[in-house]
């Protein structure tokens, strides 16, 4: 069994202008990691990301409604459960293939790209719905992992 590691939980309404608290938390738990200091902008820009969805597609964009995430530091990874009580994610599991060119600004979609980015960065991602609770959860590992 591994160590458990040690762990940060936050809490934050369902407002898009609370979100910015979690990233900064986010960078300053990465400071104590092994991380290089070039990965912190995509991490927080994943967990971000995670909350934004809680926000914009559980909960619609309703305030009044928790999202919840904890930051745990192992000893070779950092991970994150990023947790709402409002809609579950449907098509989790089907793939994101997302086709357009970068340097035709028009093609870019303007959603769907949070999950795609966190599969991108994140070294690993999964999640689960169980009794209302929907949780997103992914790692980056200090060093690449070992097959």
């Amino acid at each position: 069994m591994k160590k458990a590691g040690k762990t940060i939980h936050l809490s934050i309404e369902s407002r898009l202008s609370d979100v910015a608290l979690v990233g900064h938390a986010v960078r300053g738990v990465c400071a104590c990691s092994p991380l290089d200091s070039d990965v912190y902008g995509e991490v927080e820009v994943c967990v971000v990301e995670a909350v934004n969805n809680a926000i914009t597609h559980a909960y619609r964009r309703e305030e009044g409604f928790r999202v919840e995430a904890a930051i745990t530091l192992h000893h070779d990874r950092i991970s994150f459960e990023i947790s709402d009580c409002g809609q579950p994610i449907k098509d989790f599991t089907q793939p994101r293939n997302l086709e357009f060119d970068p340097a035709v600004v028009s093609s870019i979609p303007e959603n769907g790209m949070g999950l795609f980015i966190i599969e991108t960065i994140m070294d690993e991602v999964s999640y689960h719905s169980s009794n209302g609770r929907n949780t997103l959860c992914f790692c980056r590992y200090f060093s690449p992992p070992q097959p």
